[in-house]
């Protein structure tokens, strides 16, 4: 995996070229071999559960025939999988024959490795290894149906990662049980040592077929959408392919746009030797089986279907058809493949961003007769954008933020695992520290950041010239000189025009860095015509490609096919920029009592706060406003309780069956003339109506005690709205003493509660 083989009769040009003209490689880039049905696990979602008794294992010396053939034909990527592979005995003889043979190889598995295994592992490693990882240690055993799972888990993650040069995944199945544990299992991925996460979706085979109630709603499917695209800002979360198409949100969850390889680059070979497009056990989409017939001829002659489709029903009649190319082929099968109501947004095509992502016409001179508009601008991102190309002060940048965010992000993980303050990253010895962001990376670790505001300022103010930006420092240094806020409003006069500036100049870099991140993150999406970086996203259960150096020119083949080419792309970057704000989960929505104007306040002056048709206004974590006169801000917490009924099962109505919203509504008095910040807001509201905040909290943070799988009429409540405004409770539950009986009652285990709560604080600081 990650390299041709040495024993390549065919270069990669040729493969590549060969691809351009036919519409497939010559020979198949990946090779997944499930290697048998045989495990101790009882998942709940099995892909691999045989229906009938035909798939026993394939022999040891047609193992070895198959390995042969693999490698004289040059293919890039033998993925071994199941089951659960280790459960052959001779595994090790298998993979003392790839190491043999020469041939890049990767595997899936979720258990550790008996002794002799690991003995054979570490002679002959795999390039890539993805664990499954279901969530905390309780869901992920009852899920997986073993006691202990959960830990050999781990294990398993910290053995693959102690190898040389092996890139180790946590891998995710996201299901209707262990969705609302996600926050909980980011943290566990990240303090796992594993290089990434993966977050796959159920698809309709095995066990999962009969489970419907396993496979997520259209609410909880946005959220995911969501969740992936914050979680990496701070680590390498990947959305792998079973979701397909995401519309103007690819470049928010993928580093490359999705592409579906069954047939057309990868096969799976079952454990009787048919070989299929992809991961199923369904033989009636078999091209041939290697016992009978040489692969190289099965692959040559056969998927000639799927090599040649045309879209049929509603496809055929889709406008996002050119980019999604029918999804994922796995769920295609299973009339599953269609999720455009999770993420289509009518008036996307509408800008030039929108169409160059969803449908690639930017290398058509946008000359389809389709109505282009400059993106509206948005409390979120306004005026430091300005819609053009924005150089960084002219300073160096270094757009490789994964140390920055490594740092932080192990400064988080001790801290919601419960460890002490204080204790150093060993990443930060390897930051440069005569680099302006030093002193804030060192003091958030140590806990020795100034106690004034103008002392915070003036650290955030140098850390603005860093060489090694990213969205994750600049979520820190919002918390550098905002979190003293939450604990106090009587600062100077002065001390408050520090901080306004330090603000509004970390707005502005934020929106630069921010600008030229995205930048990169978006030209694999416009600008195709050259050799592309390794891909980060999901081509399969495998996961992305190893190997930094290396240029994936079939990548850049199927980027062209699908997207043509364009000219630069900074201004389509900051209109994909405006449609998707930095943070705007954290906007706070409210109504004014008094028809009085509403300013937005800069250092150029004041710049009326615009509402919305229904009379509602948006305050951004960035925001300082004035009302003119003296009003009451109304806040209304709302939540969505009702039925999750799995997507595609349910009606074709944006509000799901039986969901109920529930909500409260929260008065601030403000005084006019007064600037109000966006802490202001968050503390003037918990002082005024505690009890009420306090007890949307609990209801919040009691909701996974109150969850039992044997009860069907559970009602789960998510915060869709305002939901910053509870953050004060989190932060009181979290750290003391209070008594939670008046507001909870019956709790058994306040430990639990507040360690929840802490990883509360935590992710609203990772906006």
């Amino acid at each position: 995996m990650g390299s041709f083989s040495s024993y390549s009769p065919y270069s990669a040009s040729d493969n590549t070229g060969f691809f351009s003209r036919n519409g497939y490689s010559k020979v198949p880039v990946l090779v997944q071999w499930i290697s048998t049905l045989k495990c101790d696990l009882s998942c709940r979602h099995c892909l691999s559960v045989s229906l009938d008794n035909g798939f026993s294992d394939m022999p040891l010396q047609a193992v070895m025939k198959l390995i042969d053939e693999i490698v004289e034909m040059g293919v890039e990527e033998f993925l071994v999988t199941g089951g659960e592979p280790l459960a052959r005995n001779d595994l090790p003889e298998i993979i003392d024959y790839l190491g043999f043979r020469g041939q890049n190889w990767t595997l899936n598995t979720a258990v550790m490795p008996s002794a002799y295994q690991r003995k054979t592992l570490t002679e002959n490693s795999p390039g890539f290894v993805a664990v499954s990882l279901d969530g905390p240690r309780e869901i992920h055993d009852s899920f997986r149906g073993r006691k202990g799972a959960w830990e050999e888990a781990i294990e398993a993650i910290n053995f693959f990662k102690s190898l040389p040069g092996v890139r180790v995944c946590a891998g995710t199945t996201v299901t209707s049980i262990n969705e609302r544990y996600l926050e909980d299992t980011f943290q566990l991925v990240a303090a796992s040592g594993a290089d990434q996460w993966g977050i796959h979706l159920l698809v309709p085979e095995g066990r999962a077929a009969y489970r419907s109630d396993l496979f997520l709603s259209k609410r909880q499917l946005r959220r995911l959408i969501r969740f992936v695209a914050r979680k990496r800002q701070y680590f390498n979360v990947e959305m792998a392919d079973e979701i397909g198409y995401l519309g103007n949100f690819e470049p928010l969850v993928r580093d490359f746009p999705l592409t579906c390889g069954a047939g057309k680059s990868q096969c799976v070979i079952l454990p009787d030797g048919e070989v299929v497009p992809c991961t199923t056990l369904d033989r009636s989409f078999s091209a041939g089986n290697i016992h009978q017939k040489p692969l190289r001829e099965i692959w040559e002659e056969g998927f000639s279907k799927l090599r040649k489709y045309e879209p049929e029903g509603k496809c055929g009649e889709c406008i996002y058809y050119p980019a999604c190319k029918s999804g994922c082929w796995l769920q295609r099968k299973n009339g599953k493949e269609c999720f455009r109501e999770i993420w289509h947004v009518p008036d996307s095509l509408k800008t030039a961003a929108g169409i160059t992502v969803c449908l690639g016409a930017l290398a058509s001179g946008l000359s389809q007769g389709a109505e282009i508009r400059t993106a509206k601008s948005s409390n979120a991102l306004t005026s430091p954008v300005q819609m053009k190309q924005i150089k960084i002060d002219s300073q160096p940048v270094i757009i490789d933020p994964v140390l920055t965010d490594g740092i932080i992000m192990d400064h988080y993980v001790k801290l919601s695992a419960g460890y002490r303050s204080g204790i150093q990253s060993s990443l930060l010895d390897r930051f440069d520290t005569e680099d302006p962001a030093w002193d804030i990376l060192s003091g958030f670790q140590h806990e020795t950041l100034p106690q004034s505001i103008t002392g915070r300022c003036d650290l955030v103010m140098n850390a603005l010239n860093t060489e090694y930006p990213s969205l994750s420092l600049a979520a820190l240094l919002w918390r550098v000189v905002n979190e003293p806020f939450f604990e106090t409003e009587k600062f100077s006069e002065n001390e408050m025009q520090a901080f306004y500036s330090t603000l509004e100049a970390l707005h502005r870099k934020a929106c630069q860095w921010r600008l030229v991140i995205f930048d990169n993150r978006l030209d694999p999406y416009l600008r195709n015509d050259r050799f592309t970086d390794p891909p980060f996203f999901m081509y399969s259960k495998a996961g992305p490609r190893p190997g930094d150096a290396e240029r994936h020119y079939l990548t850049a083949d199927l980027n062209i096919e699908r997207w043509g080419t364009a000219d630069d792309t900074p201004g389509i970057t900051a209109e994909y920029l405006l449609e998707h704000p930095y943070a705007d989960q954290m906007n706070l929505i409210f109504r004014s009592s008094n028809p009085g104007e509403i300013w937005m306040c800069s250092s150029s002056g004041r710049e009326l706060l615009n509402a919305e048709s229904n009379g509602r206004y948006t305050m951004s974590i960035f925001d300082v406003i004035e009302s003119d006169e003296d009003a009451v801000f109304l806040f209304e917490i709302m939540s969505i309780s009702g039925s999750e009924i799995p997507y595609g099962y349910e009606s074709r109505h944006d509000d799901e069956p039986g969901e109920n919203h529930v909500s409260t509504l929260i008065e601030v008095p403000v005084m006019g003339g007064r600037k109000y910040t966006y802490i202001d807001i968050l503390r003037s509201a918990y002082h005024q109506q505690r009890d009420q905040i306090l007890a949307f909290t609990f209801q919040v943070l009691l909701e996974a005690n109150m969850y039992n799988e044997r009860n069907p009429d559970y009602m789960r409540g998510e915060v869709m709205e305002n939901k910053s405004l509870l953050w004060p409770g989190f932060r009181e539950i979290a750290g003391s003493g209070m008594d939670v009986s008046q507001y909870a009652e019956g709790i058994t285990d306040i430990k639990e509660i507040r360690s929840r709560a802490v990883k509360r604080d935590i992710d609203f600081w990772m906006f």
